[in-house]
């Protein structure tokens, strides 16, 4: 998604320090635990929107994506962290940031 594709409270990640990137990844991992969708599941972080709302690429070959309310404590009992699995950009896009910066901005 290019750069001026996202809409506000979403940003890109992309133009971020690796170890921004590698610390939202290990963050996701340690809150996730067996039984939450995205346990075990590598995944890179590409977006941000408000407060500790994280978009992750999902890196499974699916081209899947999630949105990731994270909690910045440890270990979590699912459903924690607050997940949405979306089938691509494309879907998350449409279903998710676009109606946010709606509600937002109006």
């Amino acid at each position: 998604m290019e750069e001026a594709d996202w809409l506000e409270p979403w940003g890109s990640t992309e133009n971020e320090e690796d170890g921004y990137l590698r610390t939202f990844a290990e963050q996701l991992a340690l809150e996730t635990a067996r039984g939450h969708p995205l346990y075990q599941v590598p995944a890179r972080l590409i977006g941000r929107g408000d407060g500790d709302d994280a978009l992750f690429a999902l890196e499974d070959g699916t081209g899947r994506v999630a949105e990731v309310h994270l909690v910045w404590q440890g270990k979590q009992k699912p459903p924690w962290p607050g997940t949405t699995i979306f089938a691509n950009l494309k879907e998350w896009r449409e279903k998710s940031m676009l109606p946010t910066h709606l509600d937002w901005y109006g």
